[in-house]
């Protein structure tokens, strides 16, 4: 049974910005998903390379490092609620670091 975790924010697609809540992360134990209206990315566990947690001053940014060449490069999740995302990321084991400001 895969357990999945999803929380409301907003996020970045390569170039393609999307301000809260119209962002849904989904969280399971084989990758990640992030969903708009307009589209959808997922990424699978082996391809992300590192998870950055970036806290700034209004929102927390993470930050999904991947080489999944068919994903556009640069795929942020944004929060006001960092704890609970790194808390479904950690608890489905992925490694989340903190990368500052």
């Amino acid at each position: 049974v895969h357990t999945v975790s999803k929380h409301r924010g907003g996020g970045q697609f390569g170039k393609l910005q999307n301000s809260w809540p119209f962002v849904t992360l989904t969280i399971n134990e084989d990758g990640i998903s992030m969903r708009t209206i307009l589209q959808e990315i997922e990424l699978k566990r082996g391809s992300i390379r590192a998870i950055i947690l970036r806290k700034r001053f209004l929102n927390h940014r993470f930050i999904f490092k991947h080489d999944d060449p068919a994903v556009k490069e640069r795929i942020e999740f944004w929060t006001f609620s960092p704890d609970p995302v790194a808390k479904a990321l950690t608890s489905r084991g992925y490694h989340v670091s903190e990368g500052g400001y």
